[in-house]
């Protein structure tokens, strides 16, 4: 069979495609003392600015694609044994509810840091049904509670502001 032939034989399967969607699109809007973190390897990352020895307040986005099997509950199952992994992690809040288009959750937590400091940390996870694959996004904001009201005000708004574009 010449080259020719077999290329008359052959379709492309492509990535993206409906059976291999792209992965979502985010944005958010952040005050301008924060900046991205293009280069930690995330779909998404950012930090607030804060003088050299603080803690730097950050939110961070990762996406995770599962098979068609995958469900809501496999998703907090797999963030609760992530999240027992932290020192003296004590939730305070945890809200299930329809989130970026898919079921959702969202935790209030703490921990303590190596230093001793403590650390509050807000988790929001979203399951999106993309057909053959569920996309699981996870939105994790990170700031030491000495960090006071306003740090805790700017990522309340930078949070309320993310959108997905599937």
């Amino acid at each position: 069979m010449s080259q020719n032939e077999a290329a008359a034989h052959t379709r492309p399967i492509n990535f993206p495609s409906e059976a291999f969607p792209a992965y979502p699109g985010l944005t958010v809007h952040a005050p301008e003392q924060w900046v991205a973190l293009a280069a930690v390897g995330l779909p998404l990352a950012l930090a607030r600015e804060v003088p050299s020895g603080q803690f730097r307040p950050n939110i961070l986005v990762t996406i995770t694609r599962f098979g068609v099997d995958f469900s809501f509950d496999q998703a907090r199952k797999l963030l609760d044994a992530k999240l027992k992994k932290l020192p003296r992690y004590k939730e305070t809040e945890r809200v299930a509810e329809p989130f970026l288009t898919g079921e959702g959750m969202h935790l209030v937590g703490r921990f303590t840091a190596a230093k001793g400091e403590i650390i509050r940390q807000r988790v929001s996870i979203a399951v999106i049904n993309r057909g053959y694959v569920f996309d699981v996004v996870e939105i994790t904001a990170t700031s030491a509670l000495v960090s006071g009201d306003n740090v805790e005000a700017e990522i309340t708004e930078i949070l309320a502001s993310l959108s997905v574009t599937l």
